[in-house]
């Protein structure tokens, strides 16, 4: 059989959730008989473009809805879809999927996957009302448009699939387990760069986005550092809030502990050197950093609108409500851990493992290939 070409379809590939997944998966595949490629909305390069490019994949761009009008939209992506006869389209825009894999089906694209990796609006209030309201009516359009549904977890997959979600297969959002594996001399070494041994470290990987809730981190941080001086936060990220956040931080007298690192491609070193995962996220579908902090065996501390299984059970793992109270008393219980070595273990055997995961994807494409 010949390669295959599988398109995905997302708003970049700079460093994010859905991106960092896909390029675990990209990577574990057999690039002899598949390959990826990738419809962006950005113009910019990408954090991830020149590997991409190193790994045998195209990139092509056009704008997104919000630059043009539905029908535009409908109309440019069918023309697209018509001018690059792929025969597997993978969608990872949320309600927007409802239009693209409309598209999709028009131009004659047979196999047709909708990719589940949120588990609310992305935005909330009374100015996001209209927004939101044409966002469902996309998510409508979802199930009947697509030949295949997965999703990161049971969370994401009732939100986006509704009655449906019974239909959906569970990707898990695998990660590079032997690089997130505890490392003693790794973290020693982290530790000298990053923050003294005595120092208390507090760490979040995220976009810098409403989302990931950033501005009740740093006021929580405050608080908990009136009475822990020697508490430090690594911020790992950026995004449209990081400025402001930045300008929070230096507001609440946070400039000497609080360190923003911007984008990095060393997470997996810079987790060694954590004593404490946070993930206060408004909403998640599984994020895969929390899985990440897991195999590197920190203890975790994540809102309770995270999904119930991103809970492996690889160490201290607490929900806690969006409560500033509740957080601050749960860091005042945070223990340092000696052993993390066999968290990674636990995580693996959970099939959180890139390697597997890219396995079954590249399993179904093929067998769907075949059945053409």
């Amino acid at each position: 059989m010949e390669c295959v070409r599988v398109l995905h379809v997302l708003h970049s590939m700079n460093c994010g959730g859905a991106e960092t997944l896909l390029m675990h998966l990209y990577r574990n595949v057999d690039r002899q008989r598949i390959q990826f490629d990738f419809l962006v909305n950005v113009f910019d390069e990408m954090f991830y473009e020149k590997e991409i490019g190193s790994l045998g994949g195209r990139i092509y761009r056009m704008p997104f809805l919000t630059k043009t009008t539905p029908i535009g939209y409908v109309r440019d992506l069918t023309r697209f879809f018509k001018a690059h006869p792929y025969r597997i389209v993978h969608s990872h825009l949320e309600t927007t999927t409802g239009l693209i894999l409309g598209a999709a089906k028009r131009a004659g694209v047979p196999v047709r996957i909708a990719h589940s990796h949120t588990s609310r609006f992305s935005h909330s209030g009374l100015s996001a009302v209209p927004e939101n309201l044409f966002k469902a009516f996309c998510r409508t359009r979802v199930v009947p448009n697509a030949t295949k549904l997965f999703g990161c977890s049971e969370l994401a997959n009732a939100w986006l699939y509704g009655k449906h979600a019974g239909e959906s297969t569970l990707l898990r959002n695998g990660i590079d387990v032997d690089a997130c594996a505890f490392d003693g001399a790794v973290r020693r070494e982290m530790r000298r760069a990053l923050a003294p041994d005595e120092v208390q470290l507090f760490g979040h990987v995220g976009r810098f986005t409403d989302e990931k809730n950033h501005a009740f981190l740093l006021d929580i941080f405050s608080r908990y550092r009136r009475t822990h001086p020697n508490a430090r936060l690594l911020l790992v990220g950026d995004g449209p809030l990081r400025q402001q956040c930045e300008a929070q931080a230096q507001r609440e007298g946070l400039a000497d502990s609080v360190r923003f690192l911007g984008l990095r491609d060393d997470v997996p070193r810079l987790l060694q050197a954590m004593d404490c995962f946070l993930l206060p996220s408004k909403y998640e579908g599984l994020p895969l950093v929390i899985v990440e902090a897991e195999a590197a065996g920190l203890p975790c501390l994540a809102a309770d609108t995270v999904s119930p299984m991103a809970n492996l059970g690889a160490g201290p793992f607490r929900f806690l409500p969006l409560e500033a109270d509740a957080w601050i008393d749960a860091m005042e219980n945070v223990r340092p851990r000696e052993d993390r070595a066999d968290a990674a273990a636990v995580v693996r055997a959970h099939g959180y493992d890139s390697r597997e995961q890219a396995e079954a994807l590249q399993a179904y494409y093929l067998q769907v290939m075949e059945e053409l």
